[in-house]
């Protein structure tokens, strides 16, 4: 037998297999469901062309208990029919070269990150490159004062590699059940934003599922809330992170379901260390990122100064210009603060129809209070 005959052959097996295993699974389920799955595109052969780049998010036999277990629930039904059975399969996605020139150019728009980017990031890829393994960060938290870029750079660094996935303020998870839910015995029980991430929302780039090993941002770690109402927000957390357990997470409202997210890729930042936990210490790579140099200030705010009017090109008579002078005054301010100011700055010239910009000096600033006398 020829070896695409073979291919060919066994392909077909594995299709025959996995069509009987659905059709077993799916005994139970409305008929009109079925319809409706097949509608939308999503039949057999779209979820069985399996390689090594698909990863195996959840059991369809669970899917389907799910379904059943929930049908007497209007509310928490609807959010389950939006998961889709072919959902259970997800791309991995594949360290490339790409990657590498991405996270350099990185680098140069992000000055003060740059070793954090090409001594930890980019190595680790080169190696997954090399191996062809799918993309896999140790994880890690970037330390360092509030405003220097920190959940900017890693939205920007989620996109460049593919792995887009969520930034979480750790200032509103407060409870565990925040992340993972809250109890159907509860009146208000619903998904936690782990489950609605990878289930319920798309990558909004690309407006698909979002991979299997998409990059999940705590930001502000060190905010999250203390209390065990609910269940530890740290216990949790700390289970995610390891490999064992992050194979069999479920949701406290679909307990039904379990998720395999062992390929997820998890980072933190912290204003400091000071109020991180130890547990939490010891599974992450820790990385201080320190506070851009005045010339890497002046160049982070041309490159803020550039995505900002780049959208006001050919939409506005004038579009202000930014001075050498302008930019040494914005040096003095962190990153935050310089695109708040930048986007004020250029809103003031466009009205009054100035042909460049103008940034206040640091001591010329005053407080303006608003509001009613």
């Amino acid at each position: 037998m020829e070896p695409s005959s073979f291919g060919k052959s066994n392909s077909n097996t594995r299709v025959c297999k996995i069509q009987e295993q659905l059709e077993k699974d799916l005994n139970g389920v409305l008929q009109t469901d079925i319809k409706e799955l097949r509608k939308s595109g999503r039949i057999f052969e779209n979820i069985v062309d399996l390689d090594s780049e698909r990863h195996e998010l959840f059991k369809i036999s669970e899917w389907v208990n799910l379904r059943k277990a929930i049908s007497g629930n209007d509310q928490l039904a609807r959010k389950v029919t939006e998961i889709k059975v072919s959902d259970c399969f997800r791309q991995l996605v594949k360290a490339s070269p790409t990657h590498i020139q991405a996270v350099t150019a990185l680098s140069e728009k992000y000055k003060n990150f740059s070793e954090f980017l090409l001594d930890f990031v980019a190595p680790q890829i080169h190696l997954q490159v090399v191996t062809g393994e799918t993309l896999k960060l140790q994880n890690f938290c970037l330390i360092g004062e509030p405003g220097i870029g920190k959940s900017a750079m890693l939205n920007e660094l989620s996109e460049a590699l593919d792995i887009t996935g969520r930034i979480f303020d750790a200032s509103s998870i407060q409870a565990s059940h925040v992340l993972n839910g809250l109890s159907r015995n509860y009146t208000s029980a619903d998904v936690g934003l782990i489950f609605k991430t990878m289930l319920l929302e798309v990558n909004p780039k690309n407006m698909e599922p979002r991979p299997a090993n998409a990059l999940f941002c705590v930001d502000e770690v060190e905010k999250v809330g203390r209390t065990d109402q609910h269940g530890s927000v740290l216990d949790l957390m700390l289970a995610l992170l390891e490999t064992q357990t992050s194979r069999r997470f479920t949701d406290v409202c679909f307990p039904e379901l379990t998720l395999n997210l062992e390929h997820l890729n998890w980072c933190f930042t912290a204003n400091s260390t000071k109020n991180l936990s130890a547990p939490l210490r010891s599974r992450v790579v820790e990385i201080e990122i320190p506070n851009p140099t005045e010339d890497q200030s002046i160049e982070i705010a041309g490159s803020i100064y550039a995505e900002e009017i780049k959208s006001l090109k050919g939409r506005v008579l004038q579009v202000p210009e930014l001075e050498y002078s302008e930019l040494v005054k914005l040096s003095a301010y962190s990153p935050r603060k310089q695109k708040q100011l930048l986007k004020l700055s250029i809103a003031r010239a466009v009205r009054d129809g100035r042909g460049s910009v103008e940034i206040k000096d640091k001591a010329q600033k005053t407080t303006q209070k608003m509001g009613f006398i």
